[in-house]
């Protein structure tokens, strides 16, 4: 299916997403997503979090050796932009950027929850958030 995909695509560049994350054997199957033709792999370093999960991250890139981009996602913020950066030697990241906003909902019911209580509210969305984007902006202007 990935090489279908990956030729559909041409001429346009091609990422695998996160599901690389749930893989058996990381190593090996960096070496498949190249061989399929891949330029990119989004990862959090097959760990809850791209912070969680750096030293995988810096080992892919190394083994990348430029022939595919490794790009961490999965929790990055300001807060360990930086940190993710530098100790992944990585070029590029990936992150939501998000914010949680007010609804533009009028009707609201307060007796009904429709989540679980861990759940976002009801009444809020989130939304990429402009500042956010700025600011992580301006880390990787300083670190790359």
């Amino acid at each position: 299916i990935c090489l279908l995909v990956s030729a559909v695509c041409r001429p346009l560049p091609v990422t695998f997403h996160r599901a690389f994350d749930m893989v058996h054997d990381p190593l090996v199957a960096l070496e498949t997503l190249i061989s399929l033709g891949f330029e990119r792999v989004l990862t959090s370093g097959c760990d809850s979090s791209a912070l969680e999960g750096l030293s995988l991250i810096k080992r892919l890139a190394e083994q990348a050796k430029g022939r595919i981009v490794v790009v961490p996602g999965g929790g990055i913020t300001e807060r360990n932009l930086q940190r993710i950066l530098e100790g992944s030697t990585a070029s590029e990241f990936h992150c939501s950027a998000r914010s949680a906003r007010d609804s533009g909902m009028k009707f609201r019911n307060p007796n009904v929850a429709m989540g679980a209580s861990f759940s976002a509210p009801e009444y809020s969305v989130k939304v990429a958030d402009v500042a956010k984007v700025r600011t992580l902006n301006a880390i990787a202007k300083n670190i790359l």
